[in-house]
């Protein structure tokens, strides 16, 4: 008897840190972007999202009502690891984050899915509280014991399905977080979020610009991201193009009704200008531009002015501007021959991708399509 107590004891409180660790560990590093812009949106910009409190309380009411539940069904031994199903469903429910939810904001489905899980599951536990009676001693006792691995399995399984039904889109998880690093002005910091990966959205785009704006490297650092949209994806249309908790400077925002009726508009950057150029494709016109705020021939030359300096005197018969770099035309042969190399367009694309994913040349010839 005293084994036994003691196996089931030792169960419980496997079953217990690994719920406590789980449960914060998920809210404070996975979801926490994502609960801050929930946070934003139903506060109407109000109110923040604690980083440090909101996963620890949650946490905490979370188990307890996991206590409660154990207090009110006892089912202790095989069956115990759904005595906390009540709460990975409330962890669930609240952490199924919609990307739109700044457009639609509701409990959706779950007001139908929420009720039937609950009733299911206490039909589970009954059946449990009728089998409990006459279960058999497990052949081995403490850390190693049926009910130890019977339980742990049902924990994993309800960990799965929370991860599995909650908000897990990487492109809005990656743009929330974003917003809140530049929210706190930390723009080095932001432009570090999904920086390896090659899938991204008009948002993200935008986002990613208006951080290197701010960092001065719009010129020298664009092109190393993967970028869709073209100059549209530069400013916030409220649509496709959006930020939800991060507030966008006056410059990006649409102009006012007063200053649409007297004909006035925001002046961009110069960079900004240049960029939209260069994002469209119009090379003749960013020639044009670029001399008027810049003395080309200057080593200071952003490095993809550079590159579609040296793309418009290649492609060019009779170009208004010659532009040379030793090392920069070397790669740009390179470049070209990489370019015929390979007869299969995948393998080709591929391939200079790695090599020259990261300048303008790539995307003039690859990007936005």
């Amino acid at each position: 008897m005293k084994n036994k107590r003691s196996s089931t004891a030792k169960m419980q409180i496997a079953c217990a840190i690994i719920f406590i660790t789980f449960t914060y560990v998920y809210l404070a590093f996975y979801q926490a972007d994502v609960l801050a812009v929930a946070q934003h949106v139903f506060s109407g910009g109000l109110t923040n999202y604690s980083y440090t409190l909101a996963p620890l309380l949650i946490t905490l009411v979370l188990y307890l009502l996991q206590v409660g539940v154990y207090a009110v069904t006892r089912v202790k031994r095989r069956f115990h690891g759904l005595t906390y199903f009540p709460s990975f469903l409330i962890l669930t429910m609240i952490t199924d984050i919609p990307v739109d939810i700044d457009r639609y904001h509701s409990l959706g489905a779950w007001w139908i899915i929420l009720p039937l899980c609950l009733i299911l599951w206490g039909g589970l536990i009954w059946i449990a509280r009728q089998l409990e009676p006459i279960e058999t001693e497990p052949h081995s006792n403490g850390w190693f014991s049926r009910y130890m691995w019977v339980n742990l399995l049902q924990m994993l399984v309800m960990i799965l399905l929370v991860n599995f039904v909650a908000s897990n889109d990487r492109l809005f998880h990656e743009r929330m977080r974003m917003e809140h690093l530049m929210k706190e002005k930390q723009y080095e910091k932001a432009l570090g979020v999904g920086e390896k990966s090659l899938k991204t959205d008009s948002s993200l785009t935008m986002l990613r610009i208006a951080c290197l704006n701010e960092t001065g490297e719009l010129g020298s650092r664009l092109f190393t991201y993967p970028l869709v949209g073209g100059s549209k994806a530069m400013m916030p249309d409220s649509v496709t193009v959006k930020a939800m908790m991060w507030k966008a400077p006056k410059w990006m925002q649409k102009p006012s009704a007063w200053m649409v009726k007297h004909h006035l508009k925001y002046r961009l950057p110069v960079d900004y200008q240049l960029c939209a150029l260069l994002l469209d494709k119009q090379l003749d016109k960013f020639v044009a531009e670029v001399q008027k705020h810049y003395k080309v021939t200057s080593g200071k030359l952003p490095v993809h002015y550079k590159e579609a300096l040296v793309l418009y005197t290649h492609r060019r018969s009779n170009p208004s501007i010659v532009y040379h770099d030793n090392v920069m035309d070397t790669d740009f042969e390179d470049f070209q021959q990489m370019d015929h190399k390979y007869a299969n367009e995948t393998e080709k694309q591929n391939a200079l991708r790695d090599t020259y994913g990261n300048t303008y040349w790539y995307y003039y010839e690859y990007g936005n399509k």
